[in-house]
Order: structure tokens, then sequence, then C-alpha cells
């Protein structure tokens, strides 16, 4: 068995996370695999477990992840954040305890491990004997605002790395050159097997489609309420829809076309199908708006250093989130008939490293 512990902060992770299973079922036959994760991620793995109805596809519910405090999409307390993250940290190692010693994983270990950014099931698997591989885009973090707390944090991404580099092989989705056990494959996301045609027929989507993703958590409420408001302002929007994938919304104004969808499990089809996407600063939808070549808007959580990092690679940052009228509607008049170049998606890579590492 392939056992994968996606981490259950955002979605980004369970939903590279299949991309891979998906990938490693399609190019080798290969067709037993668990995921353990937890919170919002648990109920997309879930949806895609019923909807296989495979009996080899085990999944489960076993970390309950911290939420960042963002208020008006700005990160506060970022100490407090980590040491909420650590206290989890703790808490998933004891859960790890009971699921490989109390029946949790049927007492059979798994023959592959694979930790994407789960740092605790790496820590936890270290001395078991089995073969691990680590997936992340992170390899430190830079919280730290205060000269005692960048101290503190520069301590913990010290442990962090010499843990992550004793796995098997760390596979980033970014582009880079290989190094030691290292390796860069590029952007990992779902492929998807339709044309963009049928995808908007299927979804329905008859208009100009924006799509605004804001992820798993109530991070992005901010966003959303601010892209509805622009929404509701900008020229002509009545030849426009707006599709929200959220875990929740604010009360939508009955003067605009507004759909309300929650969390999808083929999300990244409505993402393909878009025409202009607004998301947030995380990896996961940039990458998938990268690779099948759909324009975008991305407004990072202020003072989250990944999120405003990645953003400002594609031209963006926090202070956009103010002048969303003019951005969406230059970005709908740019775009009207021509998508944006594409990326390679780095999924093949990544499942043939897993696959090699596997039966080796």
């Amino acid at each position: 068995m392939i056992l994968f512990f996606s981490s259950p902060i955002g979605l980004g992770h369970i939903t590279r996370d299949i991309a891979i299973m998906d990938k490693i079922k399609r190019f080798y036959g290969y067709n037993n695999f668990g995921f353990v994760t937890g919170s919002t991620a648990f109920d997309v793995i879930s949806k895609i477990s019923n909807s296989f109805h495979n009996d080899m596809l085990s999944t489960s519910n076993l970390y309950n992840p911290p939420n960042f405090s963002v208020i008006d999409g700005k990160l506060v307390h970022g100490f407090l954040w980590v040491l909420k993250y650590l206290y989890y940290y703790n808490n998933c190692k004891n859960h790890l305890q009971k699921f490989f010693y109390s029946g949790g994983c049927q007492n059979v270990f798994p023959d592959l491990i694979v930790s994407d950014e789960d740092l605790a099931s790496l820590r936890f698997t270290k001395d078991l004997g089995i073969k691990r591989v680590f997936v992340t885009d992170v390899l430190n973090t830079r919280f730290g605002k205060s000269f005692l707390f960048a101290q503190f944090e520069k301590l913990l991404n010290h442990s962090m790395c010499n843990l992550i580099k004793s796995s098997e092989c760390v596979i980033l989705p970014e582009f880079g050159e290989d190094k030691d056990n290292f390796f860069y494959v590029g952007p990992i996301v779902r492929e998807i097997y339709s044309t963009r045609e049928a995808l908007r027929k299927k979804l329905s989507f008859d208009r100009t489609t924006i799509l605004v993703s804001t992820g798993g958590t109530d991070a992005g409420l901010y966003l959303l309420r601010k892209t509805i408001e622009s929404f509701s302002r900008i020229k002509n929007n009545s030849e426009c829809e707006l599709v929200i994938l959220s875990t929740r919304y604010t009360e939508l104004p009955k003067s605009i076309k507004c759909r309300y969808l929650g969390i999808m499990d083929n999300g990244h089809e409505f993402v393909q199908a878009a025409d202009l996407v607004i998301s947030l600063g995380g990896k996961s939808t940039i990458d998938e708006c990268m690779v099948y070549g759909t324009p975008g808007i991305f407004i990072p959580i202020k003072n989250h250093f990944e999120q405003e990092h990645r953003a400002n690679l594609v031209g963006f940052k926090y202070d956009d989130i103010f002048k969303l009228d003019g951005l969406i509607e230059e970005r709908l008049h740019s775009v009207r008939n021509n998508r944006v170049e594409k990326v390679d998606n780095g999924v093949s890579k990544a499942a043939k490293i897993i696959y090699r590492i596997l039966n080796n």
C-alpha cells in the first residue's frame, strides 16, 4: 500500500496527492492506496473515494488543524500560530501512535509513506523501517517579525530541514535543478481529460464566468466579500456570472448573477472552465491556473510569507484587493479571446519517482 499523509491545512495538499494517485493508477495499474488527513481535506478525499466505489482506497480522518488568525485578510499573531502548530504537531504524533498500533491501520504497515507537508508522519515513521517520500514547496518558514521570534523560528527550521532530509527523497512541485535526494518536478495538479468546451457545458457555464475560490478555511472570507462588492460594480456584469467555491459565504446580493457551490471535489474542473479565477495566494490554485492556462487574480493573506512570495511571483500583492474593480475589468478585457500560456504539469514526474521508490 502507498499511504498518503496529506496536511489538512488548506486543500492544496490533498488535491495534489489525488493527482499523484490518479497518475500512478493510470501509468502502472497500481490500485492500493490510503489517505490520512482531516478537516475539509477529508471531506474532499471521502467524496473521491465514494465516487470511485473503490474498496482499495481507504481514508482516515485523523487530524484537526489549528486555524490561522486572519482579520480583514491579514495574518495576525504569527508567533501564536507557530505555537499552535507545535501543539498540533505533538497531537498528531499521539494520533499516529493509535493509528499504527490500535487498529487504525489494520495492523498492516504500508509499503511506502508519502507525507505531503505532514511533518508528524515523517517523524513518527522515521524509525519504523518504512520507505518515506516527502512532498513540499516550503523548506523553511519566515513568520518571525521580532528578533527573538526569528531566532526561535530559525531553530525550528533547522530541525525541520534535518527531518525532511531523512526521507528517501523530497519532491518539490517547483522548477529547479535536482540535487542529492531533492527532485524538482514543477507544478503538480490533477489532469483533465475533457475539453474546456465540454467542461463549460457540463458545469453550465453559459456566460463569461468569474470563479472565486477561497479554499477550505475561513481565511478567504474577506477576499470573497470584496470580490462580491467589486463584481456588483463592474460594467456589463449582467453578461457575467460569479461562481463561488468556499467553505462559507456572506449573503449574496440579488442584483447580480451568483452561484455558491461550497467546496467541490472537482474544483480543478471549475478552474479549467472559468474565464477568470480570483483566489488567495495559495500554491494549488495558482499552479492549476498555470497548467490549465486560466487567467487569475491572486490576493495573498498579508503577513503570510509563503502567500505573499507566491503572489508576488505572478504580479500581485495584498493591496491589490483595493483595486479589484479595475483588475477584474482589465483582466476580462484582455482575455476575452485569449488564454494565458500554459506550463507543464509535473504530476507524471512525481508519479514515476514515487513508483520507482515503491519497487526498489
